[in-house]
């Protein structure tokens, strides 16, 4: 008598029943289209006068940017040595700066006002 053959195993993958990152986001709009929420737009308190100061040549889009905002915002094309810096930064409470201008402690210790250092 021949050997009875057994029933063969199928392995099947079945994806989960939970509606997807994706789906959650189309449920949110109603239109189909994902709906991105718009980054919150933080302004300075309105009491006081806070002041940026940005150099090197900071795209006049970010000065703009920053202008629109709310923001107070000195700038300079050109980096500032560190007696320059010494003797301005007491005013402002950020500075924005990229590779040429060198925060030393000098300058820290005249910057009581700054908070926020943007390199």
């Amino acid at each position: 008598m021949p050997p009875t053959s057994s029933p063969s195993t199928i392995a099947v993958s079945v994806s989960p029943t939970t509606p997807s990152i994706h789906d959650r986001f189309r449920r949110r709009s109603g239109s189909g289209a994902m709906h991105i929420r718009r980054p919150k737009v933080l302004h300075p308190v309105e009491n006081e006068d806070l002041r940026l100061l940005l150099l090197e040549n900071i795209s006049p889009e970010a000065v703009r940017a920053l202008r629109d905002q709310g923001w107070h915002v000195d700038h300079s094309t050109k980096a500032m040595s560190e007696d320059e810096l010494v003797e301005k930064i007491h005013k402002y409470h950020a500075l924005g700066i990229r590779s040429k201008t060198h925060i030393t402690e000098r300058v820290l210790k005249a910057a009581p006002k700054v908070s926020r250092l943007f390199f």
